[in-house]
């Protein structure tokens, strides 16, 4: 399999197609606003935005959070199989996720090279290389993840955490191992949105559907979970950030991988500290 690396140190004419992977919509919208030439498009029944960015030709998708993720990356790669699609050069899944290390706090970002399983770490099929212009360890470091299928408590956060995982999701291995099957390179850029402390209410997961906020089912979750209110309103200020930093990990990474922005590495020594 080629690796991310390969790709990162190959002849990079061939380097043309993105694939952006984002679980929600929200975090999507983190980015979509960089993306020239933009339009909607539709492969099937799969829908997607299409633009420029950087070097690349970007498509951006909404994958859906945990199993509809997985359901849709097997759409994507069946319609890669059949030629409907084209084959990207490589996969990037972004988003946001749970903190499991007591240093670990919101904003922070990791670029996931290592998943948990069965206590176990397995190396992620596409690494790029550690050079200071690709991953400014001031915003970017690398980091283990584990995928659970449901909203990670505080208390499942610490156990993972002790085990050796940095970050939890509910995405990353389901859509890791789809791609792995069709031999296409996928990577993983992670933003920690809640830390080790603070607990998302799970049933929030409910008022989610296929990457969108479902308005109606969040106003029934506020009226019959009145004593949330506050713990909502702090996960928003949360996203905010992360929001924030995911822009400048993805515009990082994206942007250090364009051959004219690798002769100079100063454009990519982005400020973290918004």
């Amino acid at each position: 399999m080629a690796t991310f690396l390969d790709i990162n140190q190959s002849d990079t004419s061939d380097l043309k197609l993105l694939w952006l992977l984002f679980p929600t919509w929200e975090e999507e919208l983190s980015f979509l606003h960089n993306i020239k030439s933009k339009k909607q498009n539709h492969v099937s029944e799969i829908s997607l935005i299409e633009g420029d960015y950087s070097c690349f030709r970007i498509f951006s998708f909404v994958v859906g959070v945990g199993v509809e993720a997985r359901e849709f990356c097997l759409q994507l790669s069946k319609l890669v199989l059949e030629k409907k699609l084209a084959r990207p050069d490589f996969a990037l899944l972004a988003g946001f996720a749970g903190g499991c290390k007591k240093e670990s706090k919101t904003g922070d970002v990791f670029f996931v090279n290592r998943i948990l399983h069965d206590q176990k770490t397995t190396k992620i099929s596409g690494i790029i290389s550690a050079e200071a212009f690709l991953l400014n360890q001031n915003l970017i470091q690398f980091g283990v993840g584990v995928s659970v299928d449901r909203v990670a408590t505080p208390a499942v956060k610490q156990i993972l955490g002790l085990r050796g995982a940095d970050l939890v999701d509910m995405e990353l291995e389901a859509v890791h191992d789809v791609f792995f099957d069709i031999d296409l390179p996928i990577c993983c850029l992670r933003v920690i949105l809640d830390d080790l402390v603070f607990s998302v209410p799970e049933k929030l997961a409910t008022c989610i559907q296929k990457g969108r906020l479902l308005l109606l089912r969040l106003v029934t979750f506020v009226i019959f979970n009145p004593n949330s209110v506050w713990r909502l309103f702090l996960l928003w200020l949360k996203t905010s950030l992360a929001k924030k930093k995911l822009l400048l990990a993805l515009e990082l990474l994206i942007n250090g991988l364009d051959p004219k922005n690798r002769k100079n590495k100063d454009t990519t020594n982005f400020d973290p500290n918004i």
